[in-house]
């Protein structure tokens, strides 16, 4: 069994990379805060079915949330809907985990994989986030708005 990466190394090197800019303002707190929420939802996703999966996937470049697997993967491959699973899961199985800073930025990293392995998919999942009388907002009403708020960006 392969080990994973540790996580904390990861976005260590990867904030070392990133050098502070001369004058530091909100863009530079975001971007910081960005970072870490993303490893505060990797260490709460610890001990699910999704923890592996997490760990290995999902970081933050500067402003950007980035699901690595969703990069690298069409969705009519097997780890292309692996991804997509797994980013379902994370987001409506364990959303109650989060906190809604947390939950925005998860949904920020659910919206970028369906972006990149499903785009055709978008106005349908923003109808039914964006609808408080679906299935998805009875469900969780926080993680559906948080999608929505995140899919309405781009209209």
């Amino acid at each position: 069994m392969q080990k994973a990466p540790d996580v904390s190394e990861a976005y260590l090197s990867q904030a070392r990379s990133h050098p502070l800019p001369d004058s530091p303002g909100r863009a530079l707190e975001w971007r910081v805060s960005k970072i870490q929420i993303v490893l505060e939802i990797v260490t709460l996703l610890q001990g699910t079915p999704v923890d592996s999966f997490a760990r290995q996937n999902l970081f933050a470049v500067g402003d950007k949330v980035v699901v690595r697997c969703a990069e690298a993967s069409a969705v009519a491959s097997p780890e292309g809907q692996l991804c997509k699973r797994a980013m379902a899961t994370a987001l409506r199985r364990y959303s109650y985990r989060f906190t809604m800073l947390q939950l925005t930025v998860l949904a920020d990293l659910y919206a970028t994989a369906l972006e990149q392995l499903e785009p055709e998919a978008v106005p349908l999942v923003r109808r039914r986030m964006c609808d408080a009388n679906s299935a998805e907002a009875h469900e969780d009403a926080a993680a559906a708005r948080a999608v929505c708020e995140r899919l309405s960006m781009d209209y």
